[in-house]
C-alpha cells in the first residue's frame, strides 16, 4: 500500500498578517472619527471672542489666556455639522442660560458667540432703568449673573449718558456707541423691535455696555444654538460649574469614573501586548 504524501500547494494559505502600519492608520482613523463624531454631535470647548461676557467670562486672543468653556451640544437636539439644521428638539433653553451659537447674517464679525438667553420665545422683552421687563413685569436676575452685575443698558439710558455723562470723553464714547451699534431689540417701541418670535431667542451679554448683542442684531432662531455652556474648564484658577453636575454623585462617577476607565484599559492593553512580546523572544 503506498504511502501517502502531504501535498503542500493543496493545504490552505494562511492569512497574511496584517502590516503594523496599516493597523495603526485604521486605529487613528477610527479615533478621529470618534472625535468628530463628539464635537460635532455631543460635546465640544469653545473659546471667548470677546469681552461682553465679563465678568463671568473672560474673554482673550491668546488661548492660553482667555476662558475656554465645554459645551453641551446635545442637549437642545442633535444638528448636522457644519450646518444650522437640528434632526431634532430635546430640551428648550431657560431664561439665564449661558449658550454658544452663530449670530443672524450681518450681525457680528465673529462667527460663534456666547451670550445669555435673556427673552423666550413669545415674550414681550423691554430694558427700561436696568431691569429687565418680560411682559410688563420686572424679572429678577438669575443665580449665575455676575454679584456686583447693575444692570442691562438700553437706548434710553445710553442716549441720556452722552448728554449727560460728567466726564466729556464718556459722553463721546456713549454718543459713539449709539451713532456705531444703536439698541433697538428691546429697547425702541412696537412689537417689531419688543416680541421675540416663536422659535427664537433674545440674548444679552453680562458686560451690557461692552456688548454687541441681541439689542443690535436681534432675535436668534433656535436652530443657531449649538448648545449650553457647563462649565470653563480653563485656565484652571478660573475653572466653573454652570449647571452644578461636577456637584452631584452621579456627575463625580462620570468625571472621574470614566477617565479611570480609560487609563485602566490602556494600562491593561500595554502589559498584556508586553507579556505576549517577552513571550515570543523566549
Amino acid at each position: 500500500m503506498a504511502e501517502k504524501t502531504e501535498n503542500p500547494a493543496a493545504a490552505p494559505a494562511e492569512e497574511a498578517p496584517r502590516p503594523g502600519w496599516l493597523r495603526q492608520i485604521r486605529e487613528i482613523a477610527i479615533l478621529l472619527l470618534v472625535i468628530f463624531t463628539i464635537k460635532a454631535c455631543i460635546v465640544d470647548q469653545y473659546s471667548i471672542p470677546s469681552g461682553s461676557m465679563e465678568p463671568t467670562l473672560h474673554g482673550n486672543e491668546n488661548m492660553f489666556l482667555g476662558d475656554r468653556v465645554l459645551t453641551n451640544k446635545l442637549l437642545f437636539g442633535p444638528r448636522i455639522p457644519f450646518t444650522t439644521i437640528r434632526l431634532m428638539d430635546w430640551w428648550e433653553p431657560q431664561r439665564w442660560d449661558i449658550v454658544v451659537f452663530k449670530p443672524p447674517a450681518g450681525g457680528s464679525e465673529h462667527p460663534r458667540l456666547i451670550k445669555r438667553v435673556v427673552g423666550l420665545p413669545g415674550e414681550r422683552v423691554q430694558l427700561k432703568d436696568g431691569k429687565l421687563l418680560i411682559n410688563g413685569e420686572v424679572v429678577p436676575f438669575g443665580k449665575t449673573m455676575p454679584k456686583d452685575f447693575e444692570g442691562y443698558w438700553g437706548y434710553a439710558e445710553i442716549e441720556r449718558a452722552s448728554r449727560l455723562a460728567p466726564e466729556p470723553e464718556a459722553r463721546a464714547a456713549f454718543t459713539q456707541m449709539l451713532q456705531k451699534y444703536p439698541p433697538k431689540y428691546g429697547c425702541l417701541p412696537g412689537d417689531e423691535y419688543q416680541v421675540v418670535p416663536e422659535g427664537h431667542y433674545f440674548m444679552l451679554g453680562d458686560n451690557s455696555l461692552n456688548s454687541v448683542d441681541g439689542r443690535m442684531y436681534g432675535w436668534v432662531p433656535r436652530d443657531h444654538l449649538y448648545g449650553r455652556a457647563s462649565a470653563v474648564f480653563w485656565p484652571i484658577g478660573h475653572a466653573r460649574d454652570f449647571t452644578g453636575f461636577s456637584h452631584t454623585w452621579w456627575g463625580k462617577l462620570l468625571l472621574f469614573g470614566i477617565p479611570t476607565l480609560i487609563v485602566g484599559f490602556e494600562v491593561r492593553q500595554w502589559r498584556k501586548e508586553r507579556a505576549e512580546k517577552l513571550a515570543r523572544a523566549k
